[in-house]
């Protein structure tokens, strides 16, 4: 449990994504109801998912005119499309806009907390949190490195998580981008199978493994931060990678399927080299700064996101 200090107003970019959107939930679960959410106006769905949140103000992504008294600022706006190729547009938002924020932070003398990526890493297996291994594979991860190494460049203290692999509720208009288990859960919902990548990199089929972190874990991180007073990165994942199979299997598992129908596919040849065949976060960082909680194992993750899913699709 975490015991929140007095907060006058909390300002919560990306509100109306993935992340943002449970943040926010969490703040106002938590009793704290002052709460800014900053996004795009076509960005708001429909009010039922903003239903449990009290006191909130929408606001334009750049509407940030008297913004006064904000306390901390989560920072979780972005263009996360690792597929975007308009370098211009990508560090528009993800660096230039970010600086902004910033700025909005050190004006206000707030806390400052923002989403950075363990895509820096590129296809470093070591995920230690120092230049040398960081290898940006695209534009997206680019930016994300780039804005990181501004924030460490400043005097003012903030706080970088570089998230690893997030599922969870609320990731549902992500598109191309939302997590294996919610595209896995599609499919066999669909066909009664699910379709995994052939063995690649010495990896068996469905074997590649990733650090999958359930959502509440990364906003029980976030919460941790906002009442300690660092400046660093951190990464934030369980520190397990576990193969694509078992989010597999924990899906047939869910549904007391005991055929278990896998798919295996060809890999396309343009993802090959930049195919990321194992990721695990180094959280030493994270522990040694007082962030002492359990995980959610990933048995326990995926049920409790089918849950939420099948509620939802009724």
């Amino acid at each position: 449990m975490f015991f929140i200090k007095e907060y006058n107003l909390i300002l919560v970019t990306g509100a109306a994504g993935f992340i943002g959107y449970n943040i926010a939930k969490r703040l106002n679960l938590m009793g704290i109801k002052d709460l800014i959410l900053l996004d795009d106006k076509e960005k708001f769905p429909k009010p039922k998912k903003f239903s449990n949140l009290d006191y909130v103000e929408y606001r334009h992504y750049t509407d940030l005119v008297n913004l006064k008294n904000i306390k901390c600022i989560f920072h979780e706006g972005a263009c996360s499309d690792t597929l975007e190729y308009n370098k211009d547009y990508m560090m528009g938002i993800n660096y230039e806009y970010s600086k902004e924020i910033f700025s909005l932070a050190k004006v206000c003398k707030s806390k400052f907390i923002y989403a950075s990526s363990a895509s820096v890493y590129g296809l470093n297996e070591n995920s230690q949190e120092i230049s040398d291994n960081e290898s940006p594979l695209n534009i997206y991860a680019e930016s994300k490195l780039l804005f990181d190494k501004y924030i460490m460049s400043q005097e003012y203290p903030a706080v970088g998580l570089r998230y690893f692999n997030v599922y969870g509720r609320g990731e549902e208009n992500k598109g191309k981008m939302a997590s294996m288990a919610y595209k896995m859960n599609l499919e066999y919902l669909e066909s009664k199978r699910i379709s995994l990548f052939k063995g690649t990199g010495g990896y068996g089929d469905g074997e590649q493994k990733r650090d999958f972190i359930y959502i509440d874990d990364v906003v029980s991180i976030n919460m941790f931060f906002m009442q300690e007073s660092l400046h660093d990165i951190y990464n934030v994942g369980t520190g397990n990678a576990e193969p694509f199979n078992e989010i597999a299997n924990n899906i047939f598992k869910y549904y007391k399927d005991k055929d278990r129908n896998f798919n295996y596919i060809e890999m396309p040849e343009y993802l090959v080299p930049k195919y990321q065949n194992f990721t695990e976060a180094n959280i030493l960082k994270l522990k040694s700064a007082g962030y002492s909680y359990d995980f959610f194992s990933l048995e326990e993750g995926v049920k409790n996101y089918l849950n939420d899913l099948n509620t939802s699709f009724a």
